[in-house]
């Protein structure tokens, strides 16, 4: 082992070299605008600040006795970051991670937000302290909080119908469509309609109070504000992304969204349409800790910080299904993260002729496509408009495990991805290829793949439940049916073209309140 005195020499050297001119070391990372960089510390590590308003970062002398290279390498790391300016240093988390084991296993115990004046100071910082984590000391990363955001492009002209949902060859803005290029959703609702069993949490720009599922919506929280306020801030890019998911289907207005009981939680990530990743970690942990199955991430950051990766990696190991947009680039590997981790599901953006869109960031991470192109959702509290991007095809997938959630409570971020990979349509070249992934979603292959149970036939609207709603559809068509009784007598149970006491009694056989 080295003495200490060698290690503490080599500390004093390096300090010499950082603050010289000789050698100028680049950041790894494309800066953006970001003015915050994320430390990791080693472990142990306590920050303390003295008068002059530096900060030192040291290992807990309660916890071992401090060495002479400790207090070296403190005072190189306490005279850049005073030199550059920095403003405050505080741990990433502001609200700690319910499982602290899990939270240690992954290292977001260890954490650190540091902010500075400008965004050259912060990369000036990154770029001198980076020969640390290469000797040893106190940090063990340190990287820029990359910038990014909500995944949404310019507005263009609209649409009048869900091709996503039900593609019957419409004409789309002049393009004439492929029948059946839609992710296949209405058979499968014959299997399930969603169980309110399913929490999504929606990590975003924030929701409106959307009447197709404000009924539906859960406590949620605003990371960049810290508190649990998530009106929409971006356009109502987050209210569409949630009516796409889960909006009221079958209610005679709006839309009919993949999964119509699933209950959504608000996690707000962003400051209008833009934020930093350390944001999108803390959101994930949040929801984590707060009862989400699945997360919904229609955003893109191109750096990918290893606290977002860290962050996943500790969704994932709860069970906690990640499904996030790969990014509307339109460049060849370059999937953003969160999506480029491996822990997710990487979505991509297809038109309505099953084809690739053009805008939609392609790569070797990508899992599956689903329409982002020109789709018809949910705008502010009772309107609908139409947006485009991977934004847009992300929620499809999320809806679609939310009905084999709903189908297979036990069902985990391994099956799932690759139930909906093995599934999927081949739509640009047979088998794998980095710009549709496996191929477009189909929703109805990926359902009956995990070998459901069939509804109850009393259970009339397919969410897993015979209660008030089948008995009111029931009485809503008593009496005899008219023309073809298979389609248009849902309440017929026992199919003889009549809803009468025979069919409320099957139904009631199947109550489960």
């Amino acid at each position: 082992m080295r003495s200490t005195r060698f290690f503490a020499a080599t500390l004093l050297t390096t300090a010499v070299a950082l603050t010289g001119t000789a050698t100028a070391i680049e950041p790894v990372v494309e800066i953006g605008e970001s003015t915050r960089v994320i430390i990791r510390g080693t472990p142990e590590l306590r920050i303390f600040s003295d008068r002059d308003g530096g900060f030192w970062l040291v290992p807990d002398p309660a916890k071992r006795r401090l060495a002479i290279e400790d207090l070296v390498s403190a005072r190189i790391v306490r005279d850049e970051l005073s030199a550059s300016g920095i403003v405050d240093l505080r741990n990433l988390f502001t609200i700690p991670p319910a499982d602290p084991v899990a939270a240690s296993n992954h290292r977001l115990d260890r954490y650190y937000i540091a902010e500075f004046p400008t965004a050259a100071a912060a990369a000036k910082v990154v770029a001198d302290l980076s020969p640390l984590v290469a000797i040893g000391g106190p940090i063990e990363s340190i990287e820029i909080d990359g910038m990014g955001g909500v995944a949404s492009p310019p507005n263009d002209t609209w649409i009048l119908s869900q091709y996503g949902v039900h593609n019957v060859g419409q004409n789309v803005s002049g393009q004439d469509g492929v029948i059946g290029a839609d992710v296949n959703v209405i058979p499968a609702w014959n299997w399930s309609i969603g169980s309110s069993d399913v929490v999504v949490a929606v990590l975003d720009a924030g929701l409106s109070f959307h009447e197709e599922y404000e009924t539906r919506l859960l406590p949620g929280w605003n990371v960049p504000d810290g508190n649990d306020q998530f009106a929409d801030e971006c356009s109502s890019h987050g209210t569409h992304v949630a009516g796409i998911l889960a909006a009221e289907g079958d209610n005679e207005q709006g839309i009919a969204g993949v999964a119509w009981r699933t209950r959504i939680m608000p996690v707000v990530v962003t400051d209008g349409c833009s934020g930093v990743e350390s944001w999108v970690a803390e959101g994930i942990v949040w929801a984590v800790d707060h009862g989400a199955d699945i997360l919904n991430m229609s955003l893109q950051y191109n750096v990918g910080t290893q606290a977002l990766a860290d962050a996943v990696a500790y969704a994932d190991a709860a069970g906690v299904i990640q499904v996030a947009a790969t990014g509307n680039t339109g460049q060849a590997n370059d999937v953003q993260a969160p999506a480029r981790f491996p822990e997710t599901i990487a979505v991509a953006a297809t038109d309505n002729r099953d084809e690739h869109w053009p805008s939609s960031s392609s790569g070797p991470e990508v899992d599956l496509a689903a329409p982002g192109w020109r789709v018809y959702s949910c705008t502010n509290t009772s309107n609908y408009g139409y947006k485009s991007g991977t934004s847009m095809a992300t929620p499809f997938v999320s809806g679609a495990v939310a009905l084999m959630k709903a189908v297979d409570p036990d069902l985990d971020p391994i099956t799932a991805k690759v139930m909906l990979r093995v599934n999927a349509v081949d739509v640009e070249s047979i088998g794998f290829d980095q710009l549709t992934g496996s191929g477009r979603l189909d929703i109805e292959a990926a359902v009956l793949s995990l070998d459901p149970t069939p509804p109850a036939p009393g259970d009339l609207n397919h969410d897993g439940r015979v209660d008030g709603e089948d008995f009111g559809i029931l009485l809503s068509g008593w009496g005899p049916c008219g023309g073809d009784c298979e389609d248009v007598c849902d309440g017929d149970i026992n199919l003889d073209c009549q809803i009468n006491g025979t069919d409320l009694g099957l139904l009631f056989i199947d109550w489960t309140g």
